[in-house]
């Protein structure tokens, strides 16, 4: 990808990331969006910029074609600056091409608050295209009168709008406060009534001294006064600005005349060719030292006074109060500063001899002195570390050279610093044990010189020992002395033993050391290719995590695409299910139909045909038989009819009947509890008398009812 590539979408995912999208992309996100997500992206983008032309639109219910029109004409309306290929552009909008869109996404946000306020303008100050109305509208003449003058009042509004949005616009820019304004306001308001005053005044003496036309004279008056002090500001004006010509023309001529003298003063001393080049090479350098420092001081210069005079002109207008309240402060710092100055003086007199004598000059003379020394010794120490620089560049040039040379032996700058300083370490404790053994033989000449005296006293130096010894009670020192010595001697020799298996052990050492470094440098050329083995690994690590992600990004892209084609077979699948559906339902409406139509050929055939075609035996057609049926269900009702009639006649009766036997099953009911109840008072207490035996047989399914007495008259009975 080229770095403008870069620089544009780095540019694109930035203001998607801020307000008001706000949608967290990374470069990667981004770079792995699909063209219709871009697309969604754009259609965000143009309905920030102008949301009563593209909100509410669905891009996935839209056509391509319809989508790509109404990008085409919204870019138009933003001057867009569209290829000269207009048909290979709308199919790129079309088909949602990435570099396309990448091109129109970076051109929108670059400038989204300019594209918001053409497209706000456009809205309103788009020209009417009068090649698109109605033929029947241009073909009547007072048609195109109203419409011309609708169009001309449609173009006076757009000019109306166009003089009030600046006005907005400038007020919007202006940093004007509304209270400064109404101030301001009420200030002139009060100047004008103070000059319609003084004019009214004025006029009054006018016409009281010279009559009517005195005052008409003193205006005229005025008037050409006023008009002589403009004219005449305007003439200091440009005669200033002539003046400031002038010196620069003259500054140009006394350039122009010094080249000129030394040209000719060149020529006039026979000049070789390498003087006039070096002339001119003194010439150039002397200009270039000009334009590299002192006209960029006087470009800093001028800007500051430029940002001074920004800020000044930033800042809210001054008013007379604020004027007056800064003269005030002004003075104030003036009376300070007198006073500061008659304090100085005061202090100078009290210290000197009351002529005024400054004493401090001496000191301030001192201060100059020392800080020039200061500075010449800055200077010096900056010439110095410039020369310390220098010199570690040259031995560090050395080094590298040396080493070039020697090969890996060479030490580098921290070897050398840890050998120096090992090297310091050993000479001091060689010079610490050198003076220890320069005392050790120090005193055994000396003690070697007391052993010759000693010799020379007594020859039998022994048995004065002896002597000596049981003298002082210690007999027995020098044998316990000589086996010290002996013991000493031994721990010596074993001392000696100890140090060459140490030597012993240090040489293992050495030679397992050296052993080790051998083997290493046989294997050093296996390491070498086992470096260059990894590096290979790490690049085919590489190129394989790189052939990953695309096979990722890929199968991603397939799996999405598999998606959405199994979505579109379901789809189809499920259109066709619906389709083959509605099939059947035809299929079997149209084989009803044409069952139908068979019935009503036949029926034709029965109508038109002979006597031995007929559809049953006695019936000849289908409307004699649907009329025998008719007949039929005819019949059967007036049949039901009159056996509704006979029981509706026979009712009362009946319900008599079945009211007499509910009354009767009520009282025999009655009457079989009454005969339970009596027979349970019976045997409760024990008696056995002819009612109790005469509700006990009553019963009794092998009696008959008629042999007993129930009383009453008019009693049904029934035997068994």
């Amino acid at each position: 990808m080229k770095r403008r590539d870069l620089s544009e979408l780095q540019l694109i995912v930035e203001r998607l990331n801020k307000e008001p999208f706000r949608l967290g992309l990374t470069l990667v996100a981004f770079d792995e969006k699909s063209s219709f997500e871009l697309l969604q992206l754009l259609h965000e983008v143009f309905v920030e910029i102008d949301p009563s032309r593209h909100s509410g639109v669905d891009l996935r219910a839209e056509a391509d074609e319809a989508r790509a029109q109404r990008f085409l004409e919204f870019l138009q309306l933003l001057k867009f600056p569209l290829p000269r290929d207009l048909d290979s552009f709308r199919d790129a909008l079309a088909h949602g091409e990435r570099q396309t869109l990448y091109t129109l996404l970076h051109w929108a946000l670059k400038s989204l608050p300019a594209h918001q306020k053409r497209a706000y303008l456009g809205r309103f100050l788009t020209p009417l295209n009068m090649v698109y109305l109605p033929f029947e509208l241009m073909c009547f003449p007072m048609m195109d009168l109203a419409l011309n003058g609708m169009y001309e009042h449609y173009r006076q509004l757009q000019d109306q709008f166009k003089a009030v949005h600046k006005e907005v616009d400038q007020l919007r820019a202006s940093k004007s406060r509304p209270g400064e304004l109404r101030r301001e306001i009420s200030q002139l308001e009060e100047e004008g009534q103070q000059l319609t005053e003084k004019i009214g005044s004025l006029r009054k003496k006018t016409a009281s001294d010279s009559g009517a036309g005195g005052f008409q004279e003193v205006l005229a008056a005025t008037s050409a006064l006023r008009k002589e002090q403009e004219e005449q500001a305007k003439l200091a004006e440009r005669k200033r600005d002539q003046l400031l010509a002038l010196s620069l023309a003259e500054k140009r001529a006394r350039e122009a005349e010094a080249r000129l003298q030394d040209l000719r003063g060149s020529l006039a001393q026979d000049a070789s060719p390498e003087q006039l080049f070096e002339r001119l090479q003194s010439q150039v350098a002397r200009n270039q030292e000009v334009l590299s420092d002192r006209f960029p001081a006087e470009f800093r210069t001028q800007q500051e006074t430029l940002q001074r005079l920004d800020r000044a002109l930033s800042e809210p207008p001054k008013t007379e109060h604020d004027i007056a309240d800064m003269e005030d402060e002004v003075q104030a710092l003036r009376r300070a500063i007198q006073q500061y100055e008659a304090q100085i003086t005061e202090a100078q007199v009290a210290q000197g001899s009351g002529d005024g004598e400054d004493k401090l000059a001496i000191f301030r003379q001192h201060a100059s002195v020392q800080s020039r020394k200061l500075a010449e010794k800055e200077e010096t120490l900056e010439q110095l570390r410039t020369d310390k620089q220098r010199l570690m560049r040259s031995v560090e040039e050395l080094e590298t050279k040396l080493a070039g040379l020697s090969g890996n032996k060479f030490m580098s700058r921290g070897e050398q610093k840890q050998f120096a300083i090992a090297m310091r370490n050993k000479a001091n404790q060689f010079k610490k044990v050198k003076a220890e053994l320069k005392e050790l033989t120090a005193e055994s000449v000396v003690l070697h010189r007391t052993e010759q005296l000693l010799k020379t006293k007594d020859a039998d130096l022994d048995g004065f020992l002896r002597d000596l010894e049981r003298q002082k009670g210690v007999s027995g020192f020098l044998a316990t002395q000589e086996k010290l010595d002996g013991v000493s001697e031994q721990n010596a020799r074993v001392n000696a033993l100890k140090g060459e298996t140490l030597e012993e052990i240090s040489r293992v050492v050495t030679n397992i050391n050296h052993s080790l470094k051998e083997r290493k440098n046989q294997l050093a050329p296996q390491i070498k290719e086992l470096r260059a083995v990894r590096q290979r690994y790490q690049e085919m690590e590489q190129t394989y995590l790189e052939r990953k992600a695309q096979y990722d990004h890929t199968a991603v892209g397939l799996e999405a695409e598999r998606l959405k084609l199994e979505q579109e077979c379901s789809a189809f699948q499920e259109d066709a299910l619906r389709e083959e559906s509605h099939f059947h339902l035809l299929h079997c409406q149209l084989q009803l139909q044409q069952g139908k139509a068979n019935k009503i050929a036949q029926e034709l055939e029965f109508e038109q045909g002979s006597g031995s075609n007929r559809l049953l035996r006695d019936i000849r057609s289908f409307q004699e038989l649907y009329k025998h049926k008719v007949a039929q269900q005819e019949s059967l009702t007036k049949e039901l009819r009159k056996q509704q009639k006979a029981l509706k006649g026979a009712v009362p009766a009946k319900k008599a009947q079945r009211d007499m036997f509910d009354g009767l099953l009520t009282l025999l009911a009655c009457k079989a509890r009454l005969a339970q109840q009596e027979n349970q008072s019976n045997s409760t207490n024990g008696g056995r008398g002819n009612s109790g035996g005469a509700g006990q047989d009553l019963f009794d399914g092998r009696a008959d009812i008629a042999h007993y007495d129930v009383g009453g008259a008019n009693v049904m009975t029934l035997e068994a």
